[in-house]
């Protein structure tokens, strides 16, 4: 049967637009299973994370004023550090601000995971991009976590 668009009579249901973009966009993580991690380290997040870094991932959570160093936006590091180099800085804190995290290392993927979700399209792949580049140079090297700077520049983009 084919139907006029524009006569859209007798039909229900969303139009075949929108049901292909939700498709899409389902099928579209680097990961399998991406979007249940993420919703679990949306959950990882405000139970560990959102007193200081904040709801939004930017900083400036409820607690962060009273704390040493501005908590950086989370946003910040995505693309400066390997997965694996994020995992370790969540899991062994850092001083003066940052506590170790009582969580495991997957709890942590879950967060990470969550954080990527939480950035525009456009950002998230350019984030990705400097992520891969670092890894690749890395090449599993381990990160002096005591030489890391906490000072927050408002630009989120690694420029």
């Amino acid at each position: 049967m084919i139907v006029d668009p524009a006569d859209r009579r007798g039909l229900r249901g969303p139009p075949i637009v929108v049901v292909l973009a939700l498709l899409v966009g389902a099928c579209s993580s680097d990961r399998p299973g991406d979007e249940v991690a993420a919703s679990e380290g949306a959950a990882l997040y405000e139970a560990h994370c959102a007193m200081c870094h904040g709801a939004g991932l930017e900083g400036g959570g409820p607690m962060a004023a009273g704390l040493p160093v501005e908590p950086p936006s989370l946003f910040e590091h995505l693309g400066h550090h390997t997965e694996e180099q994020l995992i370790g800085l969540i899991r062994s804190g850092v001083p003066p601000a940052m506590p170790p995290a009582p969580i495991s290392d997957d709890e942590v993927r879950r967060i990470i995971d969550y954080a990527w979700t939480q950035l525009p399209d456009s950002l998230a792949a350019t984030l990705r991009e400097m992520q891969r580049q670092m890894e690749a140079e890395s090449g599993g090297a381990e990160m002096d976590h005591s030489a890391m700077g906490h000072e927050v520049s408002g630009d989120t983009t690694g420029r």
